[in-house]
């Protein structure tokens, strides 16, 4: 079942400059801040899409409180997130492309227009991750802080991820929809790390372009550890304790994020 809101980005001849995918299954618990921190944002030159795999909680109930807001809503079986990405991505019209979890939310009400405006300044960037940042839910502490810097070539050879060079934060990465199509989208295969797989992809002929501006906050909750069991079987990597080539990628962005501060003004 599909139901689409009536406004310009439905016209074939016109497309937004964003587009913003939620996949949700049973994600009541966080799912209405996600989607009031989407529809609040100031900047409204966006569509937004949900996708849900016949939630069995009262998902579909929040969905629908917000239909009004949301520009279409898949209601149909997927054989995962990513199969359900896919198929929201597929009925993207918007030039960037980004997803957030029914877990996360957006760092403000003014990410869209920050980013827009950059984009518009920097039209040759394809692919960005911006700060990263944080809620720790258990203790209610959130932290942001400066975008780390992930050279290709580490991404290519499967190093981004926790016992490597570190994860790249999903939840404040966009990439335009012409990379993403040319990358043949996500593997629906994978049930935990798609987004791993589809970085690969992308930075076989594209650079990650580190930006000073919030975009999506991870929320960090108890029982993600066995997800991330799940993760690292998927991607074929022994989880570690402890990983060195993380402390260097913090002060290799910290140096990264200074200079580049100096030469811009």
């Amino acid at each position: 079942m599909i139901i689409s809101k009536k406004n310009p980005y439905n016209q074939s001849n016109y497309s937004p400059f964003f587009s913003i995918v939620t996949p949700v299954y049973n994600g009541e618990k966080y799912l209405e801040q996600t989607i009031k921190s989407v529809i609040g944002q100031t900047l409204t030159d966006f569509e937004y899409i949900i996708v849900d795999n016949l939630s069995n909680d009262n998902s579909r109930k929040i969905i629908e409180r917000y239909s009004s807001k949301v520009d279409k809503i898949i209601f149909e079986k997927d054989e995962g997130m990513y199969d359900a990405l896919n198929k929201g991505f597929s009925n993207c019209k918007g030039k960037y492309l980004y997803w957030i979890n029914s877990d996360d939310y957006l760092f403000n009400k003014d990410v869209l227009m920050n980013l827009k405006n950059y984009l518009i300044k920097n039209p040759q960037i394809e692919w960005l991750n911006g700060k990263t940042s944080f809620k720790y839910e258990k203790y209610n502490f959130s932290l942001s802080f400066f975008p780390y810097v992930y050279p290709a070539n580490f991404i290519k050879r499967g190093f981004a991820h926790l016992c490597g060079w570190g994860f790249i934060q999903q939840e404040s990465t966009m990439f335009s929809k012409k990379i993403f199509i040319k990358s043949e989208g996500f593997d629906k295969n994978k049930k935990m790390a798609g987004d791993y797989f589809l970085w690969k992809k992308l930075s076989e002929k594209n650079d990650l372009i580190p930006v000073n501006l919030p975009i999506g906050v991870h929320r960090k909750w108890d029982g993600q550890m066995t997800d991330l069991n799940h993760y690292y079987k998927e991607i074929n990597k022994q989880k570690c304790i402890f990983s060195f080539l993380k402390i260097i990628r913090f002060f290799y962005s910290l140096v990264f994020f200074f200079i580049n501060k100096i030469f811009s003004k």
